[in-house]
């Protein structure tokens, strides 16, 4: 009897023992595991590298906005968050307050472009120009970064501490044609008032697109509940173009 359960129980050791396929099979899912993960973007990285050069827009009577360097002495925003103002308040995270004047704006694709004095400003450390990139629809569910000042206040000495990081993916390209907003990201990294104008960077720290507005209802009239859009950087461009052309 003492034999035939100690046989037993060899069995059931035996059935649970991996076979060589198996290991094999684990073997290859580790490595695809440390791949992935190496792979992985690393969004804290980015967020610290990009976060100096991205500003509060204070139009001094209205909702704030947030803006990017584009280069020394031209910052880019949404048209809507300067809109009727000649002259705007850069507010930095740590240093100081910069005065711009509004270029220009192209009110179909909601874009600004602004100038402040390279003489006599001071921008933080580290504050660098972000290129701007490409978004197709290869990129549709790779991650991006929004940076913005949504639910930011303006501390007593004039700053306003860093940008909020709001990540998620790129969840498709949307078309609203060229009587509209012409080609916008659509994303599910949540935005909030405040954050209109900022930069959404691709995890090359490139700005694909611009935060513009959040959905709220679908075309058949459903609420729509983490759909926000952002400006393409094709239509950045191209209002950039026109406004300096002018």
């Amino acid at each position: 009897m003492m034999r035939a359960l100690a046989t037993v129980a060899a069995l059931a050791i035996a059935a649970c023992a991996p076979t060589g396929a198996q290991l094999e099979v684990r073997a290859e899912q580790a490595v695809a595991t440390a791949v992935a993960s190496s792979a992985a973007p690393d969004l804290n990285r980015l967020y610290h590298e990009t976060r100096p050069s991205v500003f509060y827009i204070d139009p001094t009577n209205r909702q704030h906005g947030t803006g990017w360097l584009l280069e020394p002495g031209y910052i880019v925003t949404a048209a809507h968050v300067v809109e009727g103002r000649e002259q705007v308040l850069v507010r930095q995270a740590s240093a100081s307050v910069l005065n711009a004047t509004v270029v220009g704006v192209d009110q179909r694709r909601d874009v600004a472009l602004l100038h402040y004095d390279t003489d006599q400003a001071q921008l933080a450390p580290f504050a660098d120009p972000l290129s701007l990139g490409d978004a197709s629809i290869d990129d549709i569910a790779k991650p991006l970064l929004a940076l913005g000042y949504s639910g930011s206040g303006v501390k007593r000495e004039g700053t306003v501490g860093s940008p909020k990081a709001n990540a998620g993916i790129l969840s498709q390209i949307t078309n609203f044609g060229p009587d509209s907003y012409g080609r916008n990201l659509e994303m599910d990294a949540a935005i909030d008032p405040g954050d209109s104008g900022g930069p959404v960077l691709n995890t090359q720290g490139e700005v694909i697109g611009m935060v513009r507005a959040a959905a709220r209802a679908a075309e058949a009239g459903g609420t729509v509940v983490g759909t926000f859009y952002a400006v393409h950087a094709d239509e950045i461009r191209a209002a950039l173009a026109e406004i300096r052309g002018r």
